[in-house]
């Protein structure tokens, strides 16, 4: 089974299970976010330097 991994705890989440997956806004990248980091607001940052909530 394939995984993506959350950016802000660096948690595997299997693609299965109850993530959010969508595209920085300044470069591009995909971002991926498990329900708990995304529930509690837990910020994160992209490779390009993007921060959000």
């Amino acid at each position: 089974m394939k995984e993506v991994e959350c950016i802000s705890c660096k948690q595997e989440i299997p693609l299965t299970g109850p993530f959010v997956e969508f595209e920085c806004p300044i470069c591009g990248a995909k971002i991926a976010r498990c329900e708990k980091c995304r529930t509690f607001g837990h910020g994160y940052k992209c490779e390009c330097g993007f921060e959000g909530p």
